[in-house]
């Protein structure tokens, strides 16, 4: 049987109803011990880590380019951005290829960000994700959207724009350099 998507959405509960217009998705990313989760709608694809070009005088966090059919793309060691020791390559580490949301004169960011593992797509209504706590996170808090109870555990949801920010990195990259 053929059901439009107005039939379909006619034989809801209201309160479903609510919930399919508010969810967001977020895929699970693995960092070190800790699982986080970024919006899906930042995700253009999941790459098995492949050769990166590195780059001399940048911090640990800049693992180098990679070429992306054509363009070259930085490559960001989200384990090093939060400060921790840089990830060491397994089996399971991916290049997730994240487009920002940045809206400057360069238009958006494309970035691979090297994760130890993705697991899953995660659906997470709006009104489920709290503010971030003042204490109690494991990485600078700036970092974080908020925290939602996902599958009987806390998770973490990434603010890809701030942890990418152009901006930023650049000055963590000159003041590098500077030593």
């Amino acid at each position: 049987m053929d059901m439009t998507l107005p039939a379909v959405l006619d034989s809801a509960s209201p309160s479903s109803d609510m919930e399919l217009i508010s969810a967001k998705q977020y895929l699970c990313l693995a960092v070190g011990k800790e699982t986080y989760a970024v919006g899906i709608d930042m995700v253009r694809e999941i790459l098995e880590v492949g050769r990166m070009t590195p780059l001399p005088l940048t911090p640990d966090f800049v693992r180098g380019v990679m070429n992306l059919r054509g363009a070259v793309v930085p490559v960001i060691d989200l384990k090093a951005r939060f400060g921790a020791d840089p990830a060491v390559i397994g089996r399971r580490s991916s290049v997730v290829i994240v487009e920002t949301d940045h809206k400057d004169q360069d238009g958006p960011l494309v970035v691979g960000v090297l994760v130890d593992g993705v697991s899953e797509v995660l659906e997470i209504a709006d009104q489920d994700i709290e503010p971030v706590p003042a204490l109690g996170t494991r990485i600078p808090r700036e970092f974080l959207q908020g925290m939602a109870k996902a599958k009987g555990t806390l998770l973490s949801i990434l603010d890809a724009d701030r942890i990418l920010a152009r901006e930023s990195m650049a000055s963590l990259i000159a003041g590098h350099v500077a030593h």
